[in-house]
């Protein structure tokens, strides 16, 4: 009989350090695809709200149709302005925020009210010098 409360004991135990053991196994942050540290995410962040608030704040366009997207350093602008200088210009907005290492030009001219056609894909700026490998604008 003593021998069965034994085994029973010891089983219990088991089966506490079992599931302990396999619940540790489970992932931190299983939201996160992206691979990025949370330190970059974070600094993807911080970079998205500096970008926009800047572009916000710009006394000559305001900048409401322009979205930014922020992924290991590298700025997306997308949305829509009246014509290319104002794209040019939130450019170099977006290139003039620390930690910066990229710029991509995603952004299209508003839709011209007289049935014109509209949506064409402006040209990027000129590439610049940079510290950064490969940290001109692209297209896409």
């Amino acid at each position: 009989m003593q021998n069965i409360k034994n085994l029973v004991a010891i089983g219990r135990i088991s089966a506490v350090i079992c599931t302990a053991a396999l619940a540790g196994c489970s992932s931190t942050d299983s939201s996160s695809d992206d691979q990025r540290s949370q330190g970059r995410v974070k600094d993807d962040k911080s970079i998205t709200e500096a970008v926009e608030k800047k572009l916000k704040s710009d006394p000559m366009y305001k900048f409401d149709s322009v979205h930014v997207n922020t992924f290991g350093g590298v700025v997306q602008l997308s949305g829509f302005v009246d014509d290319q200088p104002q794209a040019r210009h939130a450019e170099e907005i977006a290139r003039g925020v620390p930690g910066v290492a990229q710029v991509v030009n995603g952004m299209v001219m508003k839709p011209a009210p007289t049935g014109q056609p509209s949506g064409e894909r402006l040209a990027p700026l000129a590439p610049t010098t940079s510290p950064i490998p490969n940290a001109g604008t692209q297209n896409y």
